[in-house]
């Protein structure tokens, strides 16, 4: 297992490009600008709060842990996103996605959500628009809410 870690000072208000990774674990201290995550399979990636969006593409067997203004999810199945969001999450051609609210945490993240300009007390992690399923009156397969019992997750 691979182990990758940015410090704040490194990713300030930054574009983070993350691709063809398999079997890596992810620490991105601080406030980038964006994060895209391509090609990835088998990570676990935390995030500190992203001042604009994160984009996930072709990406499976994850968990992931962001906060962000903006998720979009293409392409992506079996994976696990403990999410923080202002706006709704957005997902196409996904499949076994499952969501939660965000609870990775680390010493300065306050300073963080300030400086992102995140609202920390609006989350809509399970307020999401499948664009494969259009059916308002019932529930879309591609996705669910993970049970209660399974986000218990030690981050570090």
């Amino acid at each position: 297992m691979v182990h990758l870690e940015k410090r704040a000072e490194e990713l300030h208000q930054q574009d983070v490009l993350l691709t063809q990774l398999r079997n890596c674990t992810i620490k991105l201290y601080g406030n980038p600008n964006t994060l895209r995550l391509t090609k990835a399979q088998g990570c676990t990636l935390r995030c500190g709060p992203v001042s604009a969006s994160v984009c996930l593409e072709d990406c499976s067997d994850c968990v992931l842990a962001v906060a962000c203004q903006q998720l979009r999810v293409h392409t992506t199945k079996d994976t696990r996103i403990f999410l923080q969001v202002t706006s709704r999450a957005i997902m196409e051609d996904c499949t076994g996605i499952q969501f939660a609210p965000y609870t990775w945490s680390y010493p300065g993240i306050d300073k963080d959500f300030e400086g992102s300009g995140l609202d920390k007390n609006k989350n809509n992690w399970n307020d999401v628009d499948d664009f494969n399923w259009l059916a308002r009156d019932v529930a879309s397969p591609n996705w669910n809410v993970l049970p209660e019992e399974e986000r218990r997750i030690q981050w570090d």
